[in-house]
């Protein structure tokens, strides 16, 4: 299965910074790039529905663009036509072929002379292009080929470790079967939750789910329909919560939210929200079932982990009850 992008291909790099990626790395490698081609500007240009934006100038005084400039979707430029093709571009003399004739980079600031390469997310989606820009005429053998893509590897190397590296990250804390927080996860979430509700004089409210006779639905019916259970319990849970309520799967057949609360009233609705959302789903070519369901206000001045104690405690009262 490819891996998610760890950043939204959809959003400029340059806005949304990440500690993943150096900057300054990448900095280093255009200017060799422009370096070794005796080239008055190298680029590294990512592509966006929004356009094409320079992440990264060759630091010359040559080079008459600057990281951040950002051209419009259809402009005729050289990147457009590599990210339309996922093909590598040449150009040697970009005056004398008439589909450049409306390339601002050729007629406006005078360039003649183009060779880019496309540089991909490592699920196969086009970042943008890697490229050399020339004012004079050119004639590069394969040996420039070869090595603007040597180059560029460098360049998808880190995108592919990004990659690798915040998927191991989710992996940590994301439970594999349900892909909820696991426990980690939501007692790293809640914390963070916890002391914005501190700061802002919030109420919270955490609620502790049990799966009722989960072991016998597992021996009836196999741990294959024991899982789908579980699944379901899930889906269920993400239709009664809010998207900023911090939800998880504790191990086994518990899980727990925690939410909001603006009113003493929310702590019973909620929870007969989760009955009625659950049992919606009981009736779906599943065996039935019934959750026994927990609830504490939450004292903000506790910790993560006895604060779960307790509402595990409520919800066992519930099921004695």
């Amino acid at each position: 299965m490819p891996l998610k992008p760890a950043i939204d291909p959809e959003q400029w790099i340059l806005s949304n910074p990440n500690d993943l990626i150096s900057l300054t790395k990448w900095q280093r490698t255009v200017n060799l790039l422009a370096k070794l081609f005796d080239a008055p500007a190298g680029f590294l240009v990512q592509h966006t529905p929004s356009g094409y934006q320079i992440t990264i100038a060759s630091e010359q005084n040559t080079n008459p663009y600057s990281a951040g400039m950002v051209v419009e979707p259809q402009a005729n430029i050289f990147c457009r036509k590599i990210v339309e093709t996922r093909k590598s571009l040449y150009v040697a003399n970009a005056m004398i072929d008439p589909c450049w004739d409306s390339n601002p980079e050729v007629h406006g600031d005078g360039f003649r002379s183009y060779l880019g390469v496309p540089v991909f997310w490592p699920n196969g989606k086009a970042f943008g292009t890697f490229c050399v820009m020339d004012y004079r005429e050119t004639n590069y053998d394969d040996t420039y080929f070869e090595l603007i893509e040597q180059l560029k590897d460098i360049l998808e190397a880190d995108l592919s470790l990004l990659e690798l590296y915040t998927h191991m990250q989710k992996l940590a804390v994301t439970d594999p079967l349900t892909e909820l927080n696991n426990r980690r996860g939501f007692c790293s979430l809640a914390q963070q939750r916890i002391r914005l509700a501190k700061r802002m004089g919030s109420r919270l409210g955490v609620f502790y789910l049990d799966v009722d006779k989960f072991k016998q639905i597992n021996d009836n019916y196999g741990h294959a329909v024991g899982d789908e259970v579980l699944i379901d319990v899930a889906k269920a849970m993400h239709k009664c919560v809010r998207s900023s309520d911090v939800i998880g799967r504790m191990g086994g057949d518990e899980f727990v939210a925690l939410v909001l609360i603006e009113h003493d009233s929310d702590f019973d609705a909620i929870a007969q929200r989760f009955t009625d959302q659950f049992a919606q789903y009981s009736e779906q070519d599943l065996p039935l079932y019934t959750v026994a369901i927990g609830y504490i206000d939450v004292d903000l001045n506790m910790e993560v982990e006895g604060i779960l104690a307790l509402a595990d405690q409520d919800m066992y009262q519930h099921k004695v009850e």
